[in-house]
């Protein structure tokens, strides 16, 4: 029974992400066809049969019975439909305003993502991180790792990767995370003497993502700090809330969220304290993690203790929205490089039933919820302006090449291309979705 409600909260979870986004990008089409009086025949809220309408100014409002985003249907822009070269009709128009249809779906998702963040920022706030004055120290090691392998020690420091300043967040995730099954020249610090170790960063069982066995934590970061908690978790039933600093668990200082999870995996069953500090309030909390294959879990995300929550005014939240925008960007396109180089491989994306089981999670605070709702539309307007053949983007690179030799390409070949990218995308959803499916079995079975 667990299982099936699990799988009907993602399930709606999904439904509600997918068509909030989608009926946004086909509203942006949708307003600027409708500004250069280009006809729609149909907008309609999902997919499939008509449910209920009504028609105004020659559109046909519609709610459609499969609720998953919505289309917007212009004039004279189908292949099969008879096309009269009217001034109405989309092909009719100049390529510059074709250009700024096609161009607002992905616009309206990166307006929505800034809007959301901002009134995330605005709301709730930011945490800021601070930087670290030290270098990370490998907390532990896994027997037969990689990192075993190549003479780490726990109590090392790392002070290096692949020339990079370990101590940047940015250096870990670019030279190992994003760098599976890759060696890197490693210099660390063991006991005042500079040694450079060759480490293999190997990839985990799941997403084949750079994990070389080793924890590393940074004692200059300060006690770890709870980000989240889900809804009737052990965590939530005790009373933990966002924001908490953890200062010791069972009497014993954490030295970092890698630590304190590893602590909490060990106590499967087995009642905990954990000694918090909240605002100016200290107090000692009693949970019990809850047996989940073998591991404890308490229901938290954990975040290292390295940052300052500040509250923000309107203006500060949009500059921080443009801030994270900007960084989500980045690392968007970081990722698509190395698949594009072969250095990571089609696991690390996730397809629909990945993006269901986070969005359930995500829906659990209305802060999380508008966060990830934000993250995918980000994502999803970015990824409709690659200029993929199907996508947005290649309707805006054919439109490109067409107003460079200054005439239209023939329909024929503009339709071939169009189906070699619409096959190419389906190979790819379809290998996504395969990945997606066997990350589940392996989040289950462990």
């Amino acid at each position: 029974m667990t299982h099936v409600v699990s799988f009907l909260q993602s399930a709606l979870s999904f439904v509600v992400v997918l068509g909030i986004l989608v009926f946004v990008h086909e509203f942006g089409h949708f307003v600027v066809a409708k500004w250069f009086g280009i006809g729609a025949p149909v907008f309609s809220l999902g997919f499939g049969p008509r449910l209920w309408g009504f028609t105004r100014n020659g559109t046909d409002y519609r709610i459609a019975a499969v609720p998953l985003g919505g289309y917007v249907r212009l004039a004279g822009d189908e292949a099969d439909e008879h096309r009269t070269g009217a001034a109405d009709e989309f092909l009719s128009r100049p390529r510059w305003q074709r250009f700024l249809v096609y161009v607002a779906g992905a616009t309206f998702n990166l307006v929505l993502a800034i809007a959301v963040m901002t009134a995330v920022y605005r709301i709730w706030g930011k945490d800021e991180v601070k930087p670290l004055t030290t270098p990370p120290m490998i907390a532990s090691i896994d027997a037969g790792s990689p990192a075993e392998a190549a003479g780490f020690k726990v109590g090392d420091k790392v002070v290096s990767i692949a020339g990079k300043d370990a101590r940047a967040l940015d250096t870990q995730v670019e030279e190992i995370f994003l760098s599976p099954d890759q060696t890197k020249s490693v210099a660390i610090d063991r006991d005042g003497s500079r040694l450079t170790l060759t480490l293999a960063t190997g990839h985990d069982p799941i997403y084949h993502l750079g994990a070389p066995g080793w924890r590393l934590f940074n004692d200059s970061a300060g006690p770890p700090s709870v980000d989240l908690v889900l809804d009737g978790t052990p965590a939530a039933e005790a009373g933990l809330k966002h924001g908490d600093r953890i200062l010791a668990i069972d009497g014993v200082a954490a030295a970092g969220e890698l630590e304190l999870r590893a602590k909490l995996e060990k106590s499967a069953g087995r009642e905990v304290t954990l000694d918090i500090e909240r605002g100016a309030e200290k107090k000692t909390i009693a949970v019990t993690p809850k047996d989940d294959g073998g591991k404890g879990r308490i229901g938290v995300q954990f975040a290292d203790g390295n940052r300052v929550h500040r509250d923000l005014g309107t203006g500060e939240a949009f500059v921080a929205s443009l801030d994270w925008a900007r960084s989500v960007s980045g690392s968007v396109f970081q990722t698509l490089g190395k698949l594009m180089r072969r250095e990571i491989g089609v696991r690390a994306f996730s397809g629909p039933l990945e993006i269901a089981r986070v969005s359930r999670a995500a829906a659990q605070t209305a802060e999380g919820f508008l966060q990830w709702l934000a993250f995918i539309s980000l994502q999803l307007g970015i990824f409709n302006l690659l200029p993929i053949p199907v996508l947005d983007g290649g309707h805006i690179l054919l439109l490109t090449i067409e107003g460079a030799l200054r005439r239209n390409l023939p329909d024929r070949l503009k339709e071939r291309v169009t189906m070699v990218g619409l096959v190419a995308l389906l190979v790819f959803f379809v290998v996504v979705f395969y990945f997606d499916v066997d990350k589940l079995r392996h989040l289950f079975s462990t």
